[in-house]
């Protein structure tokens, strides 16, 4: 069954690439030119993506990717020509799963849209399972998601990537620099985006994200993943 993708775009042609795209990997593409549109369409039937720009006509795209995260889990990939680094943390703060900055390479973009649909239930069928267990953390490659206790932690494909590279090197320090290479190349990255996706993911994988116990802190350095206690 085609996986349904929501394009929120005021520009007609942008607008028609995205929805060639999408309906190129076998997927339905349904579009929507502003802010209003795009609200009675979520209301009105469930998407399995939203790819949503942050300048439309009619609101602003921050607004409506934080009036979207409020009622529905639907992941959300930001698609903007506001490449400020401000933007793109506000965005992700406000609950986006991904963004890709104007003008994009279209093989990345295709890329990254085929790794949120991965999430579906339908894909995630017969993928080998490769774990990683760290106290009462699962990391599972076939899933790309971490299980806490049992429960899939929900997370996003750069949620993901970052954990696994984190766990690759268990017990060790991995320096910020090495991290935004790894996870940003050819993006808007800085030190905040990536501080937001450290949060994000204490908040999806600790008891208390505010005393973390299995993602630390190394404090002038960078970030460690494990089971003992922080390095300052």
């Amino acid at each position: 069954m085609p996986r349904r993708v929501l394009i929120v775009e005021d520009d007609a042609v942008s607008r028609q690439l995205l929805k060639r795209l999408v309906e190129i990997e076998g997927d339905a593409a349904e579009p929507a030119s502003g802010y209003y549109e795009a609200l009675e369409l979520i209301d009105r039937q469930p998407f399995d993506l939203i790819l949503l720009d942050l300048t439309l006509e009619d609101g602003d795209g921050l607004d409506l990717c934080r009036h979207i995260r409020a009622r529905h889990q639907t992941p959300i990939m930001i698609i903007t020509s506001r490449g400020a680094s401000a933007d793109v943390v506000t965005g992700l703060e406000l609950g986006a799963d991904d963004y890709v900055v104007k003008p994009f390479n279209i093989d990345v973009l295709t890329a990254r849209i085929r790794a949120q649909l991965r999430r579906t239930p339908e894909t995630r069928r017969g993928e080998a399972v490769d774990q990683i267990r760290i106290g009462r953390l699962v990391i599972d490659n076939g899933l790309r998601d971490a299980i806490v206790e049992g429960s899939p932690a929900g997370l996003t494909n750069k949620e993901f990537e970052l954990l696994m590279l984190l766990a690759r090197r268990l017990g060790r320090a991995v320096a910020k620099e090495e991290i935004l290479d790894h996870l940003f190349e050819g993006e808007v990255r800085s030190e905040k985006i990536l501080a937001v996706y450290i949060r994000r993911l204490r908040q999806k994988i600790e008891t208390d994200p505010d005393n973390p116990t299995t993602l630390h802190t190394v404090r002038g350095f960078g970030y460690r993943l494990g089971s003992s206690g922080p390095v300052d």
